[in-house]
């Protein structure tokens, strides 16, 4: 393998996971954050997502030019045993390997974010059912129901409201 294509490669790596890094943590903000503030970290994902596809593009495009890369590819995308990778692609598949432990570390936070918001989410549509179903707001909708646009009188005498 060509050095050169070796140092992209590796170096393209560092980048993925430095921004799984950030990824995880505006995950662990979702997590802990205040309710007004999860929207906020849930957009820093999406674009860290985005990064992460362009990164993820580079690399394919590096692949695609290289001698083995079809190998290269196959190490970076799946976890392969360390004694079926050639010695010069030892740095890569380390590289590799630490991004998938990463990506575990991720996706066990990730399922504790989205129960975060799923319970967040029940207890507001729980707050908006009790509002709902209260007195003042059965007494709007009366309102609202019998409202005509014409001006208002109450009782027999008319008096106007």
């Amino acid at each position: 393998m060509d050095r050169l294509y070796e140092e992209k490669i590796c170096e393209l790596l560092d980048e993925l996971k430095e921004k799984l890094l950030k990824f995880e943590q505006e995950t662990i903000e979702i997590m802990n954050c205040d309710i007004d503030d999860i929207e906020g970290h849930s957009f820093n994902r999406v674009m860290i997502t985005r990064e992460l596809d362009k990164v993820f593009a580079r690399i394919e495009v590096l692949c695609s030019e290289m001698d083995g890369g079809n190998r290269i590819r196959k190490m970076i995308k799946s976890s392969r045993d360390l004694t079926e990778v050639n010695e010069d692609e030892e740095r890569i598949y380390l590289k590799a390997q630490e991004i998938f432990s990463l990506l575990n570390r991720i996706r066990d936070s990730d399922v504790q974010a989205v129960d975060r918001i799923d319970l967040e989410k029940a207890q507001l549509l729980s707050q908006i059912k009790a509002e709902n179903n209260g007195v003042s707001a059965k007494a709007a909708r009366f309102a609202v129901g019998t409202d005509d646009g014409r001006r208002k009188f109450v009782g027999y005498g008319g008096k106007k409201i």
